[in-house]
């Protein structure tokens, strides 16, 4: 936190650190949307629904990540038992997870559904379902120090966001679908596809339900030993809470 000033976090990221006292403050909402995870498993392993990955092996990222937290809230909502039912293999990277589901040694992959759906379209794996986060899915959080030294700095690069999302939004001539197909390796169909499911926020304020349903769940897969007061975990000079 002393080398950067202003990030966008998921909203379980986020919350998580600054629960556990990082010195950071969540000061807005980025994305309002959710972020859809896709549930993916090799091409031909058989598996077909999200019932039958019970006791299979989820790879993650790394402990503590989204994909850490989603096949846990995965596996929670289905009333598994997380340890026996949704056993985690850390591999690292996409790639490595791709070098991991070849060699049997993961049977699931959760990830953010566009970003791997060419290796769906390819062939490579299948998505045998959809996990939406309950909460919007991206925050801003600030550095304590910032906070403290440069606050109106803060608001103004947040409020700079609006103007270019909002624009970024409109796909004036297509250019935004045109943009995202060429560059993240989707077709424009599914480029437009992921522009209508996302709706950008760019706000000095976030929601009370965004970091209740966040601890809810980091408290269920005990990465977070209990909810504390929203009012530590959002800093309240830049930021509102809002119902």
């Amino acid at each position: 936190a002393s080398n950067v000033d202003l990030a966008v976090m998921l909203a379980e990221g986020a919350t998580a650190r600054a629960a556990a006292a990082a010195p950071l403050k969540v000061v807005g909402t980025y994305v309002s949307s959710p972020l859809r995870w896709g549930i993916h498993v090799r091409k031909g392993s058989g598996l077909v629904d999200p019932g039958d990955l019970k006791g299979k092996v989820f790879g993650v990222s790394r402990m503590l990540s989204g994909s850490h937290l989603m096949a846990h809230v995965f596996a929670h909502q289905r009333g598994w038992d997380l340890a026996k039912d949704a056993p985690l293999k850390v591999v690292g990277s996409l790639d490595n997870a791709r070098e991991a589901m070849a060699a049997g040694e993961i049977d699931a992959w959760l990830w953010e559904k566009f970003t791997t759906k060419h290796l769906v379209d390819r062939g490579e794996w299948d998505i045998v379902g959809e996990v939406p986060t309950p909460w919007p899915c991206f925050l801003f959080v600030a550095s304590d120090r910032a906070i403290a030294e440069r606050p109106e700095a803060l608001r103004q690069v947040v409020e700079a966001t609006r103007p270019v999302c909002e624009e970024f939004k409109a796909n004036a001539g297509g250019s935004t679908v045109t943009y995202v197909a060429k560059n993240h390796a989707m077709s424009e169909a599914d480029a437009a596809e992921w522009l209508g499911g996302t709706q950008w926020s760019c706000s000095l304020e976030v929601q009370r339900s965004t970091l209740n349903k966040t601890q809810e769940a980091l408290v269920t897969i005990g990465q977070q030993p209990e909810a504390i007061p929203l009012e530590k975990l959002v800093d309240a000079s830049v930021c509102r809470l809002v119902s």
